[in-house]
């Protein structure tokens, strides 16, 4: 009578298969990790992007601000909120503080009062010092008139310090000169 012994490659193959499965679940668990790592990464540099571009824009409102009341009468602005924010959510505002501590962080120096073109959010907020005279006005009347423009009727006069905030939109600004009035103001025309 024969007795069957198993054989030694036998045993061998079988420890073998066992192990590459082994080896297979750890690949697909790393890789898994991996994936989601890379993911997360993709987000947050599609965040930053986007916080890049709308700062960009915000910068471009404020110089264009500055430059009119300062040294120009004319101005354009383009006002665009980047993909990643909702019109629902979010608000650009021109802002009067009086908090020392605030103008003096956005600012710089021991400002006590100042003027900051101010961005916020769900998910991100940005201020940005506006270097004008706090006595800056932006009238929805007189002696703003959208009819100056051409081509005429194609403009509606705003009110850039309003509480409901600069929408999205083309602008054209102007600084008026009054005899009546000592504060520069500036008049913000919005294309239709």
């Amino acid at each position: 009578m024969k007795r069957n012994f198993p054989r030694r490659g036998f045993l061998a193959s079988e420890r073998g298969q066992e192990s590459a499965v082994f080896e297979v679940l750890i690949a697909v668990i790393i890789m898994s990790f991996v994936l989601v790592v890379g993911f997360n990464a993709l987000n947050v540099l599609s965040q930053k992007v986007c916080e890049g571009k709308l700062s960009q824009n915000l910068e471009q409102i404020r110089s264009a601000i500055e430059e009119v009341v300062n040294t120009k009468n004319k101005g354009n602005v383009y006002f665009e909120l980047p993909e990643c924010y909702s019109d629902t959510g979010s608000k650009l505002l021109i802002v009067e503080s009086d908090s020392q501590a605030q103008c003096s962080a956005v600012c710089g120096g021991t400002v006590g009062r100042c003027t900051l073109l101010v961005f916020s959010s769900d998910k991100y907020s940005e201020n940005k010092c506006l270097r004008v005279s706090s006595a800056t006005t932006f009238p929805d009347g007189e002696p703003c008139d959208p009819n100056i423009l051409e081509p005429s009727g194609a403009y509606e006069l705003v009110n850039w310090k309003s509480s409901s905030g600069i929408s999205e939109g083309t602008y054209t600004l102007f600084k008026v000169s009054s005899l009546s009035s000592e504060r520069p103001e500036i008049c913000a025309f919005k294309r239709k």
